[in-house]
């Protein structure tokens, strides 16, 4: 039975690929993440059917003995935008420093595991299309990215077993995230569902030769594309105005940008994964009809307004 270390295994994505790895029946999984409410609250409901460690990706010791001990490593771990440009300093020590000493640990203790990492499609800038051979253009302001850049180099001269995702906007029911407010007004993109993340990364396990040392961008295909304008008026609508999004909206840099990936088929023929479409999953999210906010409400009517335009 093969042993998969999952990290930041209580975000959106890692929840949902536990899930799916346990559905699978033949993985022995171990969920890492660090000790927090959030972490228990959705870990606690896989007790007893899977290993969990509260520990911190930094420290040496339990990171060691983990990789020593795991076949596969899914590193979901990491600070996201806007959090990364609000603290550049943390972002460099977790995202770069924490993965950097992960893979210097396989390289050393255990250099046949399978290293998955998810990467991002901010890399390639403020462009409509990309593909995975596209320029990249990744800017001052963005140290998310940047991060994600130079793991990638360094997965790429270091370890021999691993797949690189580029990952657009990701997509949770009910759960919008700040990421999304950095996006810019009118831009037509892809993005994906956590769910669809997980089941390519599972099905990754079974396509390892033809993957293996290759960077793709995993998308939700066609039927994912949307304006970012349709996506605020979605957020707007189930949350109202929140300090979240004045702060990501207007005091942090639109600088994580959405694309039409071309080469999007490339991985589905692999994994066949890409399945639904952004309609579907927009209206199974509950919009609220009683105003408990209505202050709030009426602002993001406004709002509303002002993007239908």
């Amino acid at each position: 039975m093969k042993k998969c270390l999952v990290t930041g295994a209580s975000g959106i994505v890692g929840t949902k690929l536990i899930t799916k790895l346990l559905n699978a029946s033949n993985y022995e999984i171990t969920a890492l993440d660090l000790k927090s409410p959030k972490a228990l609250k959705s870990l606690n409901k896989f007790k007893n059917r899977i290993n969990i460690v509260y520990g911190d990706i930094n420290d040496n010791t339990i990171m060691e003995a983990l990789i020593k001990d795991h076949d596969i490593i899914f590193h979901l771990a990491g600070i996201m935008p806007p959090s990364a440009e609000m603290h550049p300093n943390l972002s460099n020590i977790i995202d770069y420093g924490g993965t950097k000493s992960i893979i210097d640990a396989i390289n050393t203790y255990n250099p046949k595991a399978y290293f998955i990492f998810p990467s991002t499609t901010a890399v390639y800038g403020n462009v409509k299309h990309a593909t995975c051979k596209s320029e990249l253009n990744i800017y001052n302001d963005d140290i998310y990215s940047q991060n994600k850049y130079k793991i990638e180099e360094y997965i790429k001269k270091n370890l021999t077993n691993y797949t690189i995702y580029r990952l657009p906007l990701i997509l949770e029911k009910n759960n919008y995230s700040s990421i999304m407010f950095n996006i810019p007004l009118n831009t037509e993109m892809e993005v994906i569902t956590s769910s669809l993340v997980a089941s390519a990364f599972v099905k990754s396990l079974a396509n390892k030769r033809k993957l293996n040392k290759k960077i793709f961008n995993l998308s939700g295909g066609k039927n994912y594309r949307i304006t970012s304008n349709a996506l605020y008026i979605k957020a707007l609508q189930i949350e109202g105005v929140s300090t979240r999004f004045f702060l990501s909206r207007y005091f942090i840099p639109q600088n994580f940008y959405g694309h039409i990936y071309d080469d999007g088929d490339d991985l589905n023929q692999i994994l066949d994964f890409q399945k639904g479409s952004i309609d579907d999953f927009l209206k199974s999210f509950n919009v609220p009809k009683k105003f408990l906010r209505s202050i709030n409400r009426l602002i993001a009517y406004i709002y509303i307004r002002k993007f239908s335009k």
